[in-house]
């Protein structure tokens, strides 16, 4: 028996597709649990006419996901940094580590053309290291 399950045309689709905002966004994945890593307090920085400057400070919600950048801040591209303070992450999961954190508060300084910042920064992480992709 096939089914044949019939869709309705929406004729507000491309309306909605050219609206679509761009955005960077993070989602960071602790990779010694293998859950999302919720409440990482994070700051983002832009370039703006040579000096870095703060666009944002936030923290990551419980599926482990924020917006670094609104489109206002992102889709001209730039150079970004994100400051992610994972060692208060690791302290506040009762993670049992030696006072010198391996990984802390980590920088990451990455660079996104203009029309291409609808990008998501996915980083897994541990307390001995951490990866970085763009999606």
């Amino acid at each position: 028996m096939i089914l044949k399950l019939d869709t309705p045309a929406r004729s507000d689709a491309g309306a909605i597709r050219d609206k679509k905002m761009t955005k960077l966004t993070l989602k960071l994945v602790d990779s010694a649990s293998g859950e999302p890593a919720a409440n990482v307090s994070f700051e983002t920085r832009k370039i703006v006419d040579g000096d870095w400057q703060l666009i944002s400070q936030d923290a990551t919600d419980a599926g482990g996901r924020a917006d670094i950048a609104d489109e206002a801040d992102s889709k001209d591209g730039g150079y970004f940094e994100l400051l992610m303070y994972f060692g208060n992450y690791f302290t506040a999961k009762e993670y049992i580590l030696p006072q010198m954190k391996f990984v802390d508060i980590v920088p990451l300084r990455f660079g996104i053309e203009p029309g291409q910042a609808d990008a998501q920064v996915v980083i897994s992480f541990s307390p001995y290291g951490y990866t970085v992709v763009r999606t």
